[in-house]
């Protein structure tokens, strides 16, 4: 687990210093257990459970939005963006969450959506804040939020413009938050990358 926390460093602006201070280590997943009935995933989220989740698939026919907690090909236990703070004595508000999308050979921009998040992420000294296992770390869920509603709409409306499917749809992560003092911080970006099937 140490090295997707590593892994998730670089880019980053504002007063981030290439994502020192407020990182995003990557997008993960818990363990989930499905039955005819039902979808279980393991909760609280702990750096020693996450499993790395950088990839899906969405049908234009078929898909509402994703991540989707009801659906069990719609990565139900996924979507937990890591977020670390590394900042001695102050914590981060994380205020919202940048979605970008770029779709090669496009004729077309797919919109950026933004995700009002309102979490906290403590400082590492805030010892057995979080209930991820790791002070500092805290897992923010982007349920039906990844590929939003009105994505989707817009995937499906635009057909004509868009490559035929399948076709990749590459996402770009960043959070932006700000310290307890007023310090504005962006995190660095975490790529996701989504197949678009009809």
């Amino acid at each position: 687990m140490a090295l997707a926390l590593v892994a998730g460093c670089g880019g980053g602006g504002g007063n981030n210093d290439q994502g020192i201070v407020f990182r995003a280590s990557g997008i993960f997943r818990s363990l989930t257990n499905i039955t005819p009935d039902r979808i279980t995933c393991t909760e609280p989220l702990t750096v020693e459970s996450a499993i790395a989740d950088s990839a899906g698939t969405v049908s234009l026919s078929g898909t509402l939005f994703y991540p989707n907690r009801n659906d069990p090909v719609g990565d139900p236990c996924g979507g937990q963006l890591a977020l670390v703070n590394s900042l001695v004595s102050q914590s981060i508000n994380v205020q919202f969450v940048t979605v970008e999308y770029q779709v090669a050979g496009a004729a077309v921009q797919v919109p950026t959506h933004v995700i009002n998040a309102g979490i906290t992420v403590p400082p590492p000294t805030c010892e057995g804040c979080t209930s991820s296992g790791v002070d500092g770390l805290q897992y923010l869920l982007l349920t039906e939020q990844i590929v939003p509603e009105i994505t989707m709409t817009f995937l499906a409306q635009n057909v004509n413009r868009l490559p035929a499917t399948p076709y990749q749809m590459d996402v770009f992560i960043t959070a932006s938050g700000q310290s307890d003092q007023g310090t504005n911080y962006e995190s660095n970006q975490i790529g996701y990358s989504i197949t678009v099937v009809d």
